[in-house]
């Protein structure tokens, strides 16, 4: 349980609270730069944290069904794993059917999981999730940049350059962390399926 609260906590501060923060940031920035929260105040630091985290979840759902084909989990991609991971055995052939294929490979997932094989799983979750939630918060704040830029003095070229800059970044990471991701669930799970193998005990029959 204990592991379990850990994952989810670190899940829910990467994908949903910080992006959801810097939004609002950037809507503070825009239309109220003025105003200064005391977060020294329990009452404001919770209604911040709330909207943060509610704010969060929104860009998550958002980027989940924009970048579905795009930067999620695509049969071709998960072929591709399959074909790179680097486990010691005879390759099956996977199923030519797009539905098998995906089918397949969420067992595969699963069993991964269950046995509990490699905590980098969930943590290359978060981080993905992290990333397609920041996404349009940077590109708010690059398409936003000259409005605020010029209230608090600082450079607007410089900022522009280095925004772009990390949002092709971010995209490159996604890609390739998902890419990461999907090799791992079929080396974990294949490793799984063996001690299973090796720790189940044999009967002989009389």
């Amino acid at each position: 349980m204990t592991s379990l609260l850990g994952k989810s906590t670190l899940y829910d501060m990467l994908a949903c609270i910080i992006p959801g923060y810097l939004l609002l940031q950037l809507a503070k920035l825009l239309f109220a730069p003025n105003i200064t929260l005391n977060i020294d105040n329990v009452c404001i630091a919770i209604g911040v944290f709330t909207l943060s985290y509610l704010t969060g979840l929104l860009l998550k759902w958002l980027m989940e069904n924009i970048l579905n084909g795009f930067l999620r989990n695509t049969p071709n991609r998960i072929r591709r794993a399959y074909d790179k991971s680097n486990c010691i055995f005879e390759k099956k052939d996977l199923p030519d059917k797009e539905e098998d294929l995906m089918q397949k490979y969420y067992i595969a997932y699963y069993k991964a999981l269950k046995g509990n094989m490699n905590s980098s799983i969930p943590t290359l979750e978060a981080q993905i999730a992290f990333l397609r939630s920041i996404l349009p918060v940077i590109f708010l704040y690059l398409a936003t940049s000259y409005c605020w830029l010029v209230k608090i003095g600082h450079g607007y070229c410089l900022f522009i350059f280095i925004t772009i800059i990390i949002l092709i970044g971010c995209i490159a990471l996604i890609w390739h962390l998902q890419d990461k991701l999907h090799q791992l669930v079929w080396e974990d799970a294949y490793y799984a399926e063996l001690i299973d193998k090796s720790v189940t005990p044999t009967t002989n029959n009389p």
